[in-house]
């Protein structure tokens, strides 16, 4: 063999080399991130049930939340604080962390409407994380909230942009001051 030929020959088995390498991380890579997808959803989805779970029985109680009510909440929000460090998007992140910032300060808050806003888009935020659109919704997907509300059609419906640009704002008024 001459030198042309082993060059073509290490050449050939180096590429096979690095190829080989390249879709073995490529391969290591997808398989983190379907691992990652999964936790991420499985997360969400125990967010969800429980903060639904939790509006229906309230709705159905006819007594204030319970001192039990309340530890049980502020478990379930730190269980999903300490997996959303670790799983969930930067916005997730963050609009979760607004709706909080607007629970520890109930006496400045607006109404139940905006927290419902911060809310919303929470879920909203966990459904682009997940890959899902909310291009129908509308109003900044405030309507995932419709089956819950009993006089969502004449109470909320009609006010949908203006509730959805005041927590906007109240949100940019607040991280303006920071």
């Amino acid at each position: 063999m001459n030198l042309e030929n082993w060059l073509t020959l290490t050449g050939i088995i180096s590429s096979g080399v690095i190829g080989y390498f390249i879709k073995y991380f490529l391969d290591k890579k997808a398989q983190f991130s379907s691992h990652n997808a999964q936790i991420k959803r499985e997360t969400y989805q125990d967010y969800v049930d429980f903060v639904l779970n939790f509006l229906k029985n309230i709705q159905e109680q006819e007594t204030a939340v319970t001192e039990e009510q309340k530890k049980m909440l502020i478990d379930n929000m730190r269980k999903f604080h300490n997996h959303a460090v670790l799983y969930a998007s930067p916005k997730v992140i963050n609009a979760y962390s607004d709706m909080l910032q607007n629970s520890y300060h109930p006496a400045t808050n607006d109404n139940s409407a905006h927290t419902m806003v911060l809310m919303t888009n929470i879920f909203k935020e966990m459904r682009k994380d997940i890959g899902l659109s909310n291009r129908g919704l509308k109003s900044g997907a405030i309507r995932l909230m419709r089956p819950l509300i009993n006089d969502y059609d004449t109470a909320v419906k009609p006010n949908e942009i203006m509730l959805l640009t005041n927590a906007h704002n109240a949100l940019n008024n607040k991280a303006s001051k920071k």
